[in-house]
């Protein structure tokens, strides 16, 4: 059976280049959609109520992220597991995976929505919100939480969808929420005046418009089929997928982490400066933004490669994962580099699309940019060699690639750098940690690499 699958099934025998541009371009487009649905709204508010209001998202944006952990968790574990076992011939097990998955990523997103507004007024204090800040951040915080079940569900359903060779699917559930996203932000905001609720409203909208068409697609997988038994929660079975996607989960939730220590220094640091407390924060946060829609298309390319990593590697193709990991890592690594000129060449330009502010503003965020940004062309390393010890079922190499950069490196360099430089010393630690993360991850995917060549000469004898 297995044999049959692998022969069947075009992961193991198509062309690589065929497969990854195939995987790829939707990917891309439904990664950038996904970050770009916190720039839309960061763009309207800054226009429609101002830079207080994008602090507010900024503020926001860590609780936000915890969501997305967890979706990751459920979802990039099931998406390893679902083409591990495709490549196996065991299409039973991956759908059981599925309806698993799909009840764990429920029950989770219902406790954090609970836990998330009971708490929203302390947490917002922990990421740093000035009491200038604060009253923005509880509006548009009260109606974000609440989008939380449908965006958790929505990614862990989207993963699987592009692991089941449907990536154009997966873009278009993101493109019409992302769509209907984009026409009711300046509606609430500026027809309503509605503010940064009108905001935070527009996008919870958007989610459930996208979770809908997720859920449609339950109902026609192509390599499996649901049934009542792939629903049947098995707890050991539920944990050994969130094993799985403890990677992306954690390297997703160190944002958190980050956000929560870089937003109190850059506050606690900006007060001593002439940039005052609110102008760091919020400029910090803007150029978060700006990098991860950037980030999103070389993570679109990574993403696309695992299911065609996992597949080869569970079919003991280990030629073709090797040659898809290195095609991935060029694309990756391009992306990267023309987005780095971007950031160094034109920051006033890409600080302004969120409105004008004071010379200050403009220029603490020309200086952002060209200093936390400079060494951002060497990240499509670290995100390849993470997808690829994921994709293979690796998940400790995989986390500690995932974390390498911004709790290894990234937080005691910030720590370090900050009492001697203050708040200049914060931007410099992100060049410090991409570099030595760059260099932890050469050597872990070479070590890798180099066993599968053996591993496939041993096949070959």
């Amino acid at each position: 059976m297995s044999e049959i699958q692998t022969t069947v099934n075009p992961l193991g025998t198509e062309r690589i280049s065929k497969l990854l541009r195939g995987f790829a371009i939707p990917g891309i487009i439904s990664m950038a959609i996904n970050s770009l649905y916190n720039m839309v709204d960061q763009v309207f508010i800054g226009q429609g109520v101002g830079m207080l209001g994008n602090g507010a998202t900024n503020i926001i944006a860590p609780i936000s992220t915890f969501a997305i952990a967890i979706a990751s968790l459920f979802g990039d574990g099931l998406a390893t597991y679902f083409s591990l076992q495709l490549g196996k011939g065991e299409p039973e097990k991956a759908s059981k995976a599925v309806g698993n998955s799909v009840l764990s990523g429920t029950a989770a997103s219902v406790v954090l929505t609970v836990l998330a507004m009971v708490f929203l007024d302390p947490l917002c204090r922990i990421f740093g919100a000035t009491d200038n800040i604060m009253p923005y951040a509880l509006e548009y915080g009260r109606i974000i939480v609440c989008g939380f079940p449908f965006v958790i569900v929505a990614v862990i359903i989207n993963g699987v969808i592009r692991a089941d060779g449907s990536p154009r699917f997966s873009m278009v559930s993101m493109t019409v929420g992302a769509i209907l996203n984009l026409f009711l932000d300046p509606l609430f905001i500026f027809v309503f005046d509605m503010g940064v609720s009108g905001a935070a409203l527009a996008t919870i909208i958007s989610q459930f418009l996208n979770l809908v068409v997720n859920v449609a697609y339950l109902f026609r997988f192509k390599n499996i089929k649901l049934d009542k038994r792939s629903f049947r929660f098995q707890f050991s079975f539920a944990w050994m997928l969130a094993s799985l996607g403890i990677a992306s989960c954690l390297n997703t939730m160190t944002s958190t982490l980050i956000a929560i220590v870089s937003n109190n220094m850059l506050t606690h640091y900006g007060a001593l400066s002439v940039y005052g407390e609110d102008i760091p924060i919020t400029v910090f946060g803007l150029c978060m933004k700006v990098s991860m829609l950037f980030f999103s298309v070389a993570m679109g390319i990574s993403s696309a490669s695992r299911p065609i990593l996992g597949f080869n590697y569970g079919a003991e193709k280990f030629e073709r994962v090797k040659k898809t990991f290195r095609l991935t890592l060029i694309s990756s690594t391009i992306v990267m580099t023309v987005a780095w000129i971007v950031y160094m060449v034109f920051p006033l330009q890409l600080i302004r699309i969120f409105g004008a502010g004071s010379a200050l503003y403009e220029g603490f965020a020309v200086k952002c940019f060209r200093i936390y940004l400079l060494t951002n062309f060497l990240g499509g390393m670290q995100l390849c060699a993470g997808t690829l010890f994921q994709a293979i079922g690796h998940p400790g190499k995989a986390t500690v690639v995932s974390l390498a950069k911004q709790v290894i490196f990234y937080i005691p360099a910030m720590l370090i750098l900050a009492k001697i430089a203050g708040l200049t010393g914060i931007l410099w630690a992100g060049p410090a940690a991409e570099v030595l993360a760059f260099f932890l991850a050469v050597v872990l995917t070479a070590k890798e690499l180099k066993k599968m060549g053996n591993l496939s000469q041993m096949r070959e004898a």
